[in-house]
């Protein structure tokens, strides 16, 4: 099995000197810690992805919207990187609309299973980003989908996730985590229209994840315990 066919390239991502520009003037106009007046043709994911190329910020999503400063959480992962007290982030503006727009308080179970990656073939050859998105079968048929929060943060602070050798390449996660709080540069509102993979959006047997990812840990993505 390659895990290759189950991950889904980004979707053309090139902008233009004109577009650049307007989404710099429009960064550059919003106050500092403020919501983001979005009003450009450019798809949201983009300008956000843009503006972590071209500046020193990460990415949080959340469904709260309301918060002044983002702290430390306490995560539950199979991996030890991803398992620790800290902020989560990111550089890529498709991955973080993921964890913004899922109502994770009303359904239960609900469990994300998800990845984002590039792989590094040789120095000249870089396949990705690419995207893996699941969620609890039960909760994904309801729709459970909701507006939620881009919080863009300081980068300082930050480590990335080291990279990791699978199949002879090198992966690369624009995973960052950081200890200490931070307070956002700016906001932005998401809705699930914004997420170019929703209707990609697998749902898994958690049950049975929890098993094969046990047994397995290197079977990703465990097709066993995608439903859909």
């Amino acid at each position: 099995m390659n895990p290759l066919e189950y991950l889904m390239p980004q979707p053309p991502f090139e902008l233009s000197p004109d577009q650049q520009a307007e989404c710099d003037a429009l960064f550059a106009s919003t106050p500092a810690g403020g919501w983001i007046d979005y009003r450009l043709a450019t798809p949201k994911w983009q300008f956000l992805s843009y503006l972590c190329q071209s500046k020193n910020l990460v990415l949080h999503g959340s469904q709260n919207l309301t918060l002044d400063e983002v702290e430390p959480r306490k995560a539950l992962d199979i991996r030890a990187f991803s398992a620790q007290e800290a902020i989560y982030a990111t550089t890529d503006g498709i991955w973080v609309m993921y964890f913004a727009i899922v109502v994770r308080k009303k359904y239960s179970p609900l469990s994300l299973f998800n990845s984002c990656l590039n792989v590094r073939l040789s120095p000249e050859q870089i396949l990705g980003p690419l995207y893996f998105f699941s969620i609890t079968h039960s909760a994904l048929v309801q729709n459970p989908w909701c507006n939620g929060a881009i919080y863009l943060l300081p980068r300082k602070n930050f480590e990335q996730e080291p990279p990791q050798h699978m199949l002879g390449a090198e992966i690369v996660f624009p995973h960052w985590i950081s200890a200490q709080s931070a307070k956002p540069v700016a906001k932005l509102l998401v809705q699930p229209q914004d997420f170019p993979f929703l209707a990609q959006v697998h749902g898994h047997d958690d049950e049975k994840l929890t098993r094969l990812a046990a047994a397995n840990p290197d079977g990703f993505p465990w097709p066993k315990a995608l439903i859909v």
